[in-house]
């Protein structure tokens, strides 16, 4: 379902020393912890509500910036974000930081009732933006990308936590995996990639105890079953790849090493880019490659991700970026 959209795009003239790569896109997609603006509006989590100031807030965007900005990530084409709090904090990013690296487009995407938002930003033109709605879940972004090569189909999504009974948090998730089958049903054949916060491990129907679960392994002996009750069917392995079913990075051959979230002890897969088979056919934008972003100074010593400190103001996120790069294939060069 497409409701009343509630996002900006805006055109920014920019004096940009970044030119775009012609044979590369490099997607990039993180969780930056609760980066809330400076504006006290009662809808901001408690401890946000009586230690934030204008210095924190933009103490928060630099630290942001400086590893969205990072050489080594070459100027991802889209950045998409999760646990931004609204249009305000996107548009100060691009305007105050981004835009003279050649971020020129965003689009934001809030939720009635829920204190955290979703976005994107762009180096090329965002040609189109909607939201859908997800039942008791977050509102998902999705953004039409125009590159010179095809035009990139995008979703941005922050599953429900796993925080309450898990039965009841799953059903939610399943929801959400509706809504972006859905979605993506649009663009049958179209390069399309799913980004975001799932809030779950590409694993997670062989550990539910027979619960179903959102994203399902499509070799999972109820994938079908699963999928027709609105499961989000993926895979490693790109000959499995067709109508309906994604590819996920973490279930190929060798596996990405650990994950980008560290909760009790355990690595977690939760964020996490599904890619739609258009982007395996050897034609125009192909997938590349797929990288959990471990720069030393967003760990602990111990390999952990070093998440943002109110009381200290340092700090990053609880979670790590991951990023895709899209090549061109020979044969469009």
């Amino acid at each position: 379902m497409i409701i009343l959209l509630i996002l900006i795009t805006s055109l920014l003239g920019c004096s940009c020393d970044i030119p775009n790569s012609p044979d590369e896109f490099r997607v990039l997609s993180y969780n930056v912890e609760n980066l809330f603006d400076a504006t006290l509006d009662g809808s901001e989590y408690p401890e946000y509500q009586t230690n934030w100031s204008e210095r924190s807030y933009h103490q928060r965007l630099k630290s942001l910036s400086k590893t969205l900005l990072d050489s080594s990530l070459r100027y991802p084409d889209v950045i998409v974000l999760q646990e931004v709090e609204n249009e305000r904090v996107v548009g100060d990013l691009l305007s105050g930081y981004l835009a003279k690296k050649g971020y020129r487009s965003y689009a934001v995407a809030s939720t009635p009732d829920s204190a955290i938002s979703v976005g994107a930003i762009s180096r090329h033109p965002i040609i189109h933006s909607a939201v859908h709605a997800v039942p008791g879940g977050r509102n998902i972004l999705e953004v039409v990308v125009e590159t010179p090569i095809e035009e990139i189909v995008i979703f941005v999504l922050h599953a429900k936590s796993q925080i309450g009974e898990f039965e009841e948090t799953e059903a939610i998730r399943i929801e959400g995996a509706k809504s972006v089958k859905a979605a993506v049903g649009d663009y049958p054949n179209h390069a399309l990639l799913v980004c975001g916060d799932f809030n779950q491990n590409p694993t997670a129907v062989y550990e539910s105890g027979g619960v179903q679960t959102a994203l399902v392994d499509v070799a999972h002996p109820s994938s079908s079953a699963y999928a027709r009750g609105g499961s989000l069917l993926i895979t490693g392995d790109e000959a499995e790849l067709g109508p309906g079913v994604l590819y996920n990075p973490y279930l190929s051959e060798p596996p990405p090493p650990l994950g980008s979230y560290s909760y009790g002890g355990s690595w977690q897969q939760y964020d996490q880019i599904l890619l739609s088979s258009a982007l395996f056919d050897r034609r125009k934008w192909e997938y590349e490659s797929f990288e959990i972003i471990r720069f030393e100074y967003l760990l602990h010593p111990d390999g952990t991700p070093k998440r943002w400190n109110l009381k200290t103001l340092n700090g990053y996120s609880d979670h790590l970026p991951v990023m895709v790069t899209l090549k061109l294939t020979p044969w469009e060069i």
